[in-house]
């Protein structure tokens, strides 16, 4: 179908400015086979989904202006691939052969897809988000779309669950295109449709990736309160602690990891400083706070942790480089912990103060 006669379909189509709703029941809208509106080009760019959220399902949306009843597959895309510039020789058949779904157009309209289970693997970064790309799944035929550069983009649609509540988000694409076998050097990018399917030997697909990002909510607690809110007590049990395991081993030191929190540093045994920011630090990212600004020292932390035991971090005194870069990073996460830096402290009244 060419663009003007799309243009002219597309003057007949409502048009609403979508806005986000969250934390709000959304059971009786899982799934739905089309939307009641659709979206126009560029309303929205990401989707936002709050740190520790479930997702229950995910559904992918397109708007089918010329249908043959032909199934079409939606497959996930492998590789790292830009609207301006992908063609059909520089993608080089960049998608998983495995099936995410399955779209049977059999008329005009908008019409549904579920991508659960990719979208999951997206969220969790099983796999990095690249997108889906549409074919069709039996030669001669062809069957046109609505891009993100008309009325009517493309969406995705996520439901999700969090401590009990029930929230959606939206979003319209932020690349899409097709791509042909006879035109191996020509991008499409800027097309005002889509395309699958054959028309004699050459084939055609579509690729459609979105965005979305974590929203953290969470604050920063100090050492002492992570300390002393563990299963042992002595203050009320704070949950977060099943994460990560108060049994579970720590590292090298042959310790576990509440063994490890009440090991004072005799000496001046630097390992059991930053050892205590560290845990009090995971358990803060576990919590929801943005890792964002502690997340490179823990890192550095992490790889201290997994090359050398108390013992010998013990036995190094004064100036030492790593005793000091055991200092340096204990220093910038009880920063992180603290609320100097990162997203704040929690109300100061929960803290409690215990320090050697």
């Amino acid at each position: 179908m060419g663009s003007d006669m799309l243009k002219l379909k597309n003057l007949f189509l409502p048009t609403i400015v979508l806005v986000t709703v969250l934390m709000i029941s959304c059971q009786n809208e899982q799934n739905p086979v089309e939307p009641s509106s659709g979206f126009t080009s560029h309303e929205l760019n990401k989707v936002t989904i709050p740190y520790g959220a479930t997702i229950d399902s995910a559904a992918f949306f397109i708007n089918v202006t010329t249908a043959f009843g032909e199934e079409v597959t939606v497959h996930r895309i492998t590789r790292y691939w830009e609207e301006m510039f992908v063609t059909w020789n520089n993608f080089v058949s960049g998608f998983d052969a495995n099936v995410e779904g399955y779209l049977t157009p059999v008329g005009p309209g908008w019409h549904s897809v579920d991508v659960t289970s990719l979208v999951n693997s997206w969220f969790d970064q099983t796999y990095p988000n690249h997108g889906m790309l549409l074919k069709e799944s039996l030669p001669d035929t062809i069957q046109f779309y609505t891009s993100k550069e008309e009325s009517h983009s493309p969406y995705l649609k996520i439901w999700w669950t969090l401590n009990g509540s029930h929230g959606f988000d939206s979003t319209s694409a932020f690349a899409d295109t097709y791509i042909r076998s006879d035109s191996g050097y020509v991008n499409s990018g800027g097309a005002l449709e889509l395309i699958t399917g054959w028309q004699d030997t050459t084939e055609k697909q579509t690729l459609v990736k979105f965005e979305f990002e974590i929203v953290y909510t969470g604050c920063t607690r100090g050492y002492g309160y992570w300390k002393t809110h563990s299963i042992y007590g002595p203050a009320p049990y704070d949950s977060i602690w099943a994460l990560l395991g108060e049994d579970s081993p720590f590292f090298l030191s042959n310790k576990t990891n509440y063994q490890v929190m009440w090991t004072p540093p005799s000496g001046g045994n630097v390992y059991y400083q930053l050892v205590h920011q560290y845990i009090a630090t995971k358990l803060n990212f576990l919590s929801g706070a943005d890792p964002s600004e502690g997340q490179e020292a823990f890192d550095d932390a992490t790889d201290l942790f997994e090359t050398y035991t108390p013992e010998y971090i013990g036995g190094l005194k004064g100036n030492n480089p790593l005793r000091q870069q055991f200092i340096g990073l204990k220093s910038e996460l009880a920063q992180y912990n603290g609320g100097e830096i990162g997203p704040g402290s929690c109300q100061s009244e929960e803290e409690v103060t215990l320090a050697w």
